[in-house]
């Protein structure tokens, strides 16, 4: 359910070396991994290119969805040893009429990831921007 959706700007960090959490430095509870980009595009349009991204990824799935607060809940497979990641991105609007994101990639299993979490969301990030830059 929409309601049961781990908001990322509001997780808590595993401990572990097993999550990457990408938010703007002001807007998460838990200390971030990195920061994003902040883009001159609509919040309801970044939403839409990041539902885009995680369909074109061969292992990922998107199991919930809520739209009026701009989150979704991925499950993706590494690719080697095809563990269960979850992953949780939230559209974040800015001042300017622009938006940026939360993003928050974990293991479901072990305490160690070999870089697969930070891997995953500086790729969808990559392509994210990518797919924005050819549409506006």
């Amino acid at each position: 359910a929409p309601a049961d959706i781990p908001d990322p700007t509001a997780i808590t960090r595993t401990g572990s070396p097993n999550d990457w959490l990408i938010c703007p430095a002001d807007a998460c509870a838990a200390k971030p991994s990195a920061a994003p980009p902040s883009l001159a595009v609509a919040p309801n349009k970044l939403y839409e290119a990041w539902r885009t991204v995680v369909a074109a990824q061969p292992r990922a799935t998107v199991i919930a969805q809520d739209r009026p607060r701009l989150l979704l809940m991925v499950q993706d497979r590494t690719r080697v040893m095809r563990f269960v990641d979850t992953i949780t991105i939230r559209v974040l609007p800015t001042v300017n009429g622009g938006s940026t994101f939360a993003a928050y990639s974990k293991s479901n299993l072990g305490s160690y990831d070999f870089g697969a979490n930070r891997r995953r969301l500086e790729e969808w990030t990559a392509d994210l921007v990518r797919r924005l830059a050819a549409t506006t």
